[in-house]
């Protein structure tokens, strides 16, 4: 009786080691890698990645899962060898986030914590700050994951720097600059960020600009790169309105054309109080509005149209500025363009460049005070549009080259002139003549008797060769 208790006992005992055994061998057993990742947590960067942990099993019966929507999980398994994989996508907030991958088996649950990166970026409350030419400090106010490192680009830059970074809330920052009286022209910087070392400004900047120093009646700018005067020059309305001349040495574009335009009015009174003489003749106009200060992430605001052409005065740029006292064109300009002057009431003579090919139309309209507009013999002007010298007033000389062969039918509508120089040795035909009332023609040699014999040339009661 006692040896069938015994037996008995034994078979259980061994029924349920073996139970034991098989419950043991089922369980997930990790690898040491996964194991300390599963006891610290796995941290991930912000970029897009993958995580690979391995065990093995004799189960079959395995489940995972996560409740954040930016962690994918799978769960592979080959004769008791598996792997799971933990798949984050990218982080597109300067905050970490947390999330949780949940391993299932028999019973037995594996809890993963899961960390990863803010974006490594900086994001400033404003992307320009404008300062006045005097000493002072500043405060630019940031977001980031983490505390940012701050620098100033160009790296030799003296005349601002940082002094401090400080945490004012949650991913929150305060940027303190200092910066040095400015005794020259307007100025800009930039600041520059790192996060662990690595680059975090999404975009360049923000930019910095310190305004000029006071500017005088007179002023003489050079400029390296088109585009440069609403640096250079600033924004100060008081301080521009100081200038009664401005000449401009080196390149300008459509950025530039707005501030050479600020300093002109469409007031009546403006000529009195403010009469202004602008020099271009050793400036090239360059077309387009390439933005010079890009990498400082400067975004300017003032915009001319668009200038398609190299060489040309924009339209309507200069229109009813009527205290324009006195202009200087560059040679190398092409185009003068439509209605560019017009308007320009105290504008008293204007040089034509030889290097001109179109005055289009009404470029001169209405400037009720020209007395010249000087067009030389050897000039290359091939195109003059309508009401092109309509200008309202009496011209003491004017010169049409013999290199003009589009001429508008209107091109002379209203125009009164008191010397009109043609050079063309064939007359060309046109609807409409200057006033001929107290206005000699004057004609290349031997040609007199051509233009008394062509229709409405032949109006003007002298002809004079020439």
């Amino acid at each position: 009786m006692r040896q069938i208790t015994f037996y008995l006992l034994s078979i259980v005992l061994s029924a349920f080691m073996s139970s034991c055994h098989d419950e043991e061998f089922e369980k997930i057993s990790w690898s040491q890698d996964a194991l300390l990742l599963i006891k610290e947590g796995i941290s991930f960067s912000s970029d897009k990645t993958e995580t690979v942990l391995k065990f093995t099993t004799k189960s079959s019966d395995i489940s995972v899962s996560s409740d954040e929507a930016w962690i994918d999980t799978s769960i592979s398994l080959i004769d008791g060898n598996g792997e799971l994989r933990v798949n984050i996508s990218e982080n597109p907030d300067i905050s970490s986030r947390q999330g949780i991958v949940v391993v299932s088996s028999k019973g037995e649950t594996t809890i993963i914590h899961i960390t990863q990166e803010g974006i490594p970026r900086v994001v400033p409350e404003n992307n320009c700050y404008y300062l006045h030419n005097g000493k002072g400090e500043m405060s630019v106010k940031v977001q980031a994951g983490s505390l940012p490192v701050a620098e100033i680009y160009p790296e030799n830059t003296d005349w601002i720097k940082v002094e401090k970074v400080t945490a004012a809330n949650d991913n929150e920052y305060i940027i303190t600059l200092t910066f040095e009286k400015n005794d020259g022209l307007g100025r800009i910087a930039s600041l520059d960020f790192k996060i662990n070392n690595q680059s975090a400004a999404d975009n360049c900047g923000p930019c910095i600009i310190q305004e000029p120093a006071s500017l005088g009646e007179n002023v003489e700018i050079s400029v390296e790169k088109p585009g440069s005067l609403q640096v250079l020059l600033g924004n100060e309305a008081s301080n521009l309105n100081r200038i009664r001349s401005l000449k401009i040495i080196g390149p300008v574009n459509g950025l530039d054309f707005p501030v050479i335009k600020s300093l002109l009015s469409n007031q009546e009174n403006s000529y009195a109080q403010n009469p202004v003489s602008i020099d271009l003749s050793e400036c090239t106009i360059v077309a387009g509005d390439k933005n010079p200060f890009e990498y400082y992430g400067w975004n300017p605001s003032k915009r001319y149209e668009d200038i398609f052409l190299y060489g040309e005065i924009p339209s309507d740029v200069f229109t009813n500025a009527v205290n324009l006292k006195e202009i200087i064109l560059p040679e190398g300009l092409k185009i003068i363009g439509m209605s560019a002057f017009k308007g320009c009431k105290n504008l008293n003579k204007v040089q034509i460049p030889n290097s001109v090919e179109e005055i289009n139309s009404k470029a001169f309209y209405d400037c009720l005070r020209m007395e010249d507009i000087q067009i030389n013999d050897d000039s290359n002007l091939s195109s003059i549009g309508n009401q092109a010298f309509t200008t309202g007033s009496l011209l003491k000389d004017l010169t049409i080259p013999m290199t003009v062969m589009t001429i508008s039918s209107e091109a002379f509508l209203g125009c009164s002139v008191s010397r009109l120089h043609l050079k063309w040795q064939e007359p060309l035909t046109v609807r409409i003549v200057p006033n001929t009332e107290e206005c000699a023609l004057f004609v290349p040699k031997g040609t007199a008797d051509l233009y008394r014999n062509t229709r409405n040339w032949s109006n003007f009661k002298e002809i004079v060769e020439e």
